[in-house]
């Protein structure tokens, strides 16, 4: 008996398995392209509302600095915070610039000791800060004749950084950074840039400075520092609150600091009222936030703004 053959494939059926792999890639790739047009959608939706909320932020930190920018609007005002809806908010303070340690004043012969003191009180061996000082002493002279330890034109060249010093006075927290050693100090102190200015009468407010700068400026201890700093904030301990009680005379500061010799010398580089205004604004919205850094000279009339600088707060995690 004879069965009949049957073939394994056909042409047709060859043809019809290649159609269907042929239609199952296409599909697959379109499932790709799919895929791939709906994250990158949800990545420009995303982008669009994380600059609509930075652009927000900054608005919100704006009204602060217009509210706290008023002349009649004290530290201790409660409208320097504000929560303008469910996710958005801004929080304002108040101080001065003289909070801050005024460098350019500090850079002459009979005042360096000063300076050479605070770098050493933020971690700097001594000798690396009269090494600082004499180069921060070059870099704002007008002349060419370099200090003993100092750094003038010569001394950069040979680093393979011609045209420095600037010769003349430093203008920014950016440019002190030029200077030759500083590299030293940023070492000791990270935050260095956060208790220095260039703006302001050239004292230190010992109504705004922080307990670390007081001590280290004036050559108190530190606990007699927070003591002052702790009296002068209130029985809450908040600084900008109504049970505040500032310092009515530089005197009486140095006299709770224990300062003796030296207070002759310190009365003219401190104060209790500074005359320069600094205003720091956060405004948030949900998880994005934005500060921004105003410096008014308010002098009669409308106030000058100094410096202007925005700050990233928080932001989320990609």
């Amino acid at each position: 008996m004879h069965f009949p053959r049957h073939r394994a494939s056909s042409p047709l059926a060859a043809a019809r398995g290649s159609a269907l792999l042929i239609v199952l890639w296409v599909v697959a790739l379109l499932s790709f392209m799919v895929v791939t047009a709906l994250m990158v959608v949800r990545q420009d939706v995303e982008t669009a509302w994380s600059r609509e909320s930075v652009q927000r932020a900054r608005q919100l930190a704006e009204m602060g600095i217009a509210v706290a920018a008023h002349p009649g609007v004290k530290p201790s005002d409660p409208l320097l915070r504000a929560r303008v809806s469910a996710q958005e908010s801004y929080e304002t303070h108040i101080s001065t610039e003289e909070s801050r340690l005024h460098i350019n004043s500090l850079l002459t012969e009979e005042r360096r000791a000063l300076l050479e003191r605070v770098f050493v009180g933020w971690g700097l061996p001594e000798s690396d800060a009269e090494t600082l000082v004499d180069r921060m002493m070059d870099w704002a002279d007008e002349d060419d004749f370099q200090r003993l330890k100092g750094a003038e034109g010569s001394h950069y060249r040979d680093m393979g950084i011609p045209g420095r010093p600037y010769n003349r006075k430093l203008r920014t927290v950016e440019e002190m950074a030029l200077v030759s050693g500083m590299e030293q100090l940023t070492l000791a102190r990270p935050d260095w840039q956060d208790w220095v200015t260039f703006h302001g009468s050239g004292q230190l407010d010992l109504n705004e400075a922080p307990a670390e700068l007081i001590a280290v400026f004036t050559g108190a201890s530190l606990s007699r520092a927070q003591t002052l700093v702790a009296q002068r904030s209130g029985s809450d301990g908040i600084a900008h609150t109504v049970d505040d009680l500032p310092l009515t005379s530089v005197e009486e500061a140095l006299t709770m600091l224990g300062v003796g010799a030296e207070a002759e010398a310190l009365t003219p580089l401190l104060t209790v009222k500074g005359s320069t205004t600094r205003i720091e604004s956060t405004g948030r919205i949900g998880d994005y936030a934005r500060t921004v850094v105003v410096v008014l000279r308010k002098s009669g009339g409308r106030p000058q703004i100094l410096e202007w600088k925005e700050m990233v707060t928080d932001q989320p995690s990609e």
